[in-house]
């Protein structure tokens, strides 16, 4: 059971406050929703809280899987892309829907080594910026810091040379 105030990661919109747990009416049913606030994309969801955690909503990594998460950022190995397009678009998004960190710091991973070889098309640039604020958002929350502090963790030198080379 999640808690009013406490910050959670919802797949596909990253870090999320709950705003407050409400009743609604369903069918003549009364049922428990988390009302969940995504300030910087200022918009709210509900999500059922039976089914909160089969649709991917979690507590912020704790600390130690946090300097994981980041560990696994800076010495990422590059995976090749799907030659098609579209399929690969398609692994991401279910990637993203998973709301699992390091399946998203694969795509942020992925993302960075292609824009500093060729440049990134339109959606690409879009699902990178995403994913970075998603990654940026839980390490500042997890590591109590500032949000410019985490993008520098995940933009670290050592990154940025592996994702040129």
């Amino acid at each position: 059971m999640f808690e009013p105030g406490e910050k959670v990661v919802y797949p596909r919109f990253g870090l999320g406050t709950i705003a407050e747990v409400t009743q609604k009416q369903v069918d003549g049913t009364s049922l428990s929703f988390y009302r969940l606030e995504f300030p910087i994309k200022q918009m709210e969801i509900l999500v059922p809280v039976k089914r909160a955690a089969e649709n991917g909503m979690r507590r912020v990594l704790p600390l130690k899987k946090v300097e994981e998460l980041i560990k696994h950022i800076c010495s990422a190995s590059l995976l090749s892309k799907p030659q098609q397009w579209h399929r690969w678009r398609k692994k991401t998004l279910e990637q993203l829907k998973s709301g699992d960190p390091i399946e998203i710091a694969n795509i942020y991973c992925y993302l960075r080594a292609l824009e500093s070889r060729k440049g990134l098309s339109f959606t690409e640039r879009k699902i990178l910026l995403q994913v970075e604020r998603m990654l940026i958002s839980e390490i500042s929350v997890a590591k109590q810091i500032t949000e410019t502090e985490a993008e520098r963790l995940i933009n670290s030198p050592d990154r940025q040379k592996k994702a040129a080379g």
